[in-house]
């Protein structure tokens, strides 16, 4: 682990590499998304708590954002498709969820938002975080690096103040696995491009907030 000042405002680990494979194939399925990022995010979101030590999918929900949070797309409820069964049956997803649990010392019984995301780098530089530097309005985020082809940038930037240059910057490797504390510091991520432009290039990642 490593953290920014006395807080855990930044903590670092990765994930083992049996736990990638087992939930990468997932990432192949992901549906079209219908709003405003659709065009470079495919996108699923979920609900899920631990229950039993087992993974339980809660009733599913449509994500809002105030757009005092994301300017991009705030007040808009938008549905997605849940994560799949399969993924959620994966050992890979549950050590996933159960890290997250224990390094953000939430309760065990938590709510916790998935998103799985595939970040299609379509046009020099385009935006991981189409809504810039943010925070997205909970206690703790999570990103979860999965699988990368054919990119360069698309650096996770964590930054103390909005205004200030980034305090931390790391390729979102595959396994990278970094919780920040939301309501202390700032997000980010650098704009991909394709290595080679005849060719897709993509970061897979999951997203968990609590």
């Amino acid at each position: 682990m490593s953290q920014l000042n006395n807080q855990n405002l930044l903590q670092l680990r990765f994930l083992g590499q049996a736990f990638i494979d087992q939930v990468k194939p997932s990432f192949n399925l992901l549906p079209s998304n219908p709003y405003a990022d659709g065009a470079f995010r495919l996108r699923r979101y979920s609900v899920v708590k631990l229950v039993n030590d087992e993974i339980a999918l809660q009733p599913a929900k449509a994500f809002v954002q105030d757009d005092s949070i994301n300017q991009f797309q705030g007040n808009v409820a938008r549905e997605y498709e849940n994560l799949s069964q399969e993924l959620l049956a994966t050992d890979g997803f549950k050590h996933i969820v159960t890290q997250f649990i224990e390094m953000s010392g939430i309760e065990a019984d938590s709510d916790i938002e998935v998103h799985q995301f595939r970040m299609l780098a379509i046009d020099s530089d385009t935006p991981p975080a189409p809504e810039g530097i943010h925070q997205d309005g909970f206690d703790h985020v999570c990103v979860c690096g999965i699988a990368h082809e054919n990119i360069q940038g698309g650096e996770f930037l964590v930054y103390e103040e909005k205004d200030a240059q980034p305090c931390f910057k790391m390729e979102i490797k595959d396994g990278m696995f970094a919780i920040i504390n939301d309501r202390e510091v700032w997000h980010n991520a650098t704009p991909m491009n394709k290595i080679d432009a005849q060719k897709q290039g993509y970061l897979d990642c999951f997203v968990l907030t609590a």
